[in-house]
Parts: structure tokens; sequence; C-alpha cells
């Protein structure tokens, strides 16, 4: 059954946080360029910073507060915020360099860091130091990949794909959209989510996995349907002509298979940790890790399908 007050928060957050994405994910603003223009300093010397990957690394980084301080339940002496400051330095040196650093420095930072905190923090910890180990290392690299590719979203090879110059609408002028993709996939993926949960609470009756009982074979179908039509139909409009009308919906399948897998890694976390929501920060559905767990699972395989189906098709 679906809870009508929970509906109604839903729907009221969606209607404020939906117009104002969009602007940010959409626009093309520099934000590094704008603040060198202050100092006077040529724009060229950075590459640009956008919004929307501001935006991504905040939602990221509060992800991770929810994460750590899940860990932090368990292990109440710790320095888990060594994590935060770890993605966020990881992060915006990629956006400063253009790129992201090469994962032997990056993920050798991360390794001895959870050494570290788990070798001087850890003497009493309740699941033994290397489980407070791996529990730290693992939560953190996984949110910091997600960030990663969120922020590549904007970049090569994703941007290959797509053809986000000009949109016609009848009737009016040409008007450019911006990032139009990432608000395809992004939407997608939500409404695989959604087209998930409503089907499933309303007709859903097959249980299908024991790492989060509500989810049903009718749910998942329905979301895999959703995230398909929602792919199939924006890529008629920002496809690259280089590529098939086919790739379309390979593309929406495989966002509304990974969805859900992202989506049963985040219940997999929060059962382990005995909690229902991860946090209360987002009205009706919980907190960061309730809502975009099925985009930071997402945003990684589809960075990996784009480098992969480039690299193979040039």
């Amino acid at each position: 059954m679906i809870n009508k007050a929970n509906l109604k928060k839903r729907l009221a957050f969606a209607g404020v946080a939906i117009p104002v994405a969009l602007v940010i994910l959409t626009s093309r603003l520099s934000l590094s360029a704008f603040a060198l223009r202050l100092f006077g300093i040529p724009a060229e010397s950075v590459p640009a910073i956008y919004p929307g990957q501001v935006l991504a690394l905040t939602v990221v980084l509060l992800g991770a507060y929810e994460y750590m301080k899940m860990l932090s339940a368990a292990n109440k002496i710790n320095a888990f915020w060594l994590g935060y400051v770890w993605i966020l330095l990881i992060n915006v040196a990629d956006l400063i360099n253009g790129h992201p650093l090469p994962n032997t420095l990056s993920n050798g930072a991360l390794l001895v860091i959870a050494a570290f905190e788990a070798f001087c923090f850890g003497k009493d910890a309740q699941f033994g130091r290397w489980k407070r180990m791996s529990l730290f290392f693992c939560g953190t690299i996984f949110l910091s990949i997600a960030a990663a590719c969120l922020i590549n979203l904007y970049r090569v090879p994703v941007q290959s794909l797509f053809n986000n110059e000009l949109i016609f609408l009848k009737g009016l002028k040409y008007w450019n959209f911006g990032y139009l993709d990432i608000v395809i996939i992004i939407t997608a993926t939500f409404m695989c989510d959604s087209a998930a949960y409503f089907v499933g609470s309303t007709v859903g009756k097959h249980h299908f996995s024991a790492i989060s009982p509500n989810k049903t074979i009718e749910g998942s179908v329905a979301g895999l349907v959703a995230a398909v039509a929602v792919m199939s139909i924006g890529w008629m409009f920002v496809r690259n002509p280089r590529y098939p009308m086919m790739l379309g919906p390979i593309l929406g399948a495989l966002i509304g298979v990974t969805a859900q897998v992202g989506d049963l890694l985040a219940s997999l976390i929060k059962r382990y940790f005995h909690v229902k929501d991860a946090s209360h920060i987002i009205p009706g559905h919980g907190g960061i890790l309730d809502r975009f767990d099925s985009l930071f699972f997402t945003a990684p395989v589809l960075y990996l399908f784009a480098w992969l189906f480039i690299k193979w098709t040039t």
C-alpha cells in the first residue's frame, strides 16, 4: 500500500527540487571562469567547472555523511571524517585538472588513510579493526567513484554519445538546453525507481529479494520499462547522429537494471547497519542514500559503457 502522507511529501519536494535541479544541471555557466575573471586571471587557465558538477559532488558528500554516521554508531571513537576530506580533495583535484587523478595514487592514498584510522582509533572496535577498515574503505571508495562518474557525465566519453547543441521546438526558435542528456539520464533513473515503487506498492505480489522484502517482480519490470521508455524517447532528441536509434533502448535497459541493483545495494547497507532510512534530510524520501542510491550505481556503469562503446566503435 502507498503511504498517502509520504506521497504528499514526495510530491511537494519534487515540485520545488525539479525546477531548481533542471536549471543547475543544464547550466553551461563555467564557475571557474567566472571566479577567475573576478581576479583578472585568464579563464582558459582552468577547465570549465559547471554548476551540475558542483551539485553532484555536494550530493555525494551528503551521502558520505550519512554512511559515516551509520558506521560511527558502532564505532564511537573514530576519524571517519577523513573519508569526507579524501572524497572532497580527490574530486576537487579532478575538477581543477579536468580529469581524474591516477587510480593508483588516489586509491593508494585511501588505503593508507583507512589503515591509519583503523590502527589509531580502532582498538575497541565492535567489529574488529579489519572489518572496520573494510567498511570504511569500501563505503568511501564507492561514494568517490560515484562522485567522479557523475562529474564526468559532463565530459568525454559520455558526451560523445550525445548532441546537446541545439534542440528545435515547433513554433519557437532554436533553444540551447545545455546538458539535456544528463537530465534524461537522471530522469530515466528516477522514473525507474518511481515506477517500481508505485507498481510494486499497488499490484506487486511476487517478491524476489530477501535484501528488500518490499521489492516485487511486477515493480522491477515496471521500473525497467519506464527507464527504457524515457531513454528511448530522449535519445531521439539528443543522440549523436553517428550512432543508431537502437542505442537509446539499450541505454534505457542498462539504466533500468543498474538502477535497481543500486537500490538493492543501498538496502543491503542499511540492513547491515539496522536502519530503515539513511537520514531524514529529504522529505518523503529519507536520506541521500535512499533517494540517490540508484544514480550512484548507474553513473559508473554508464561511464564504463560509454568508454567501452567509444573504444570499440572508433
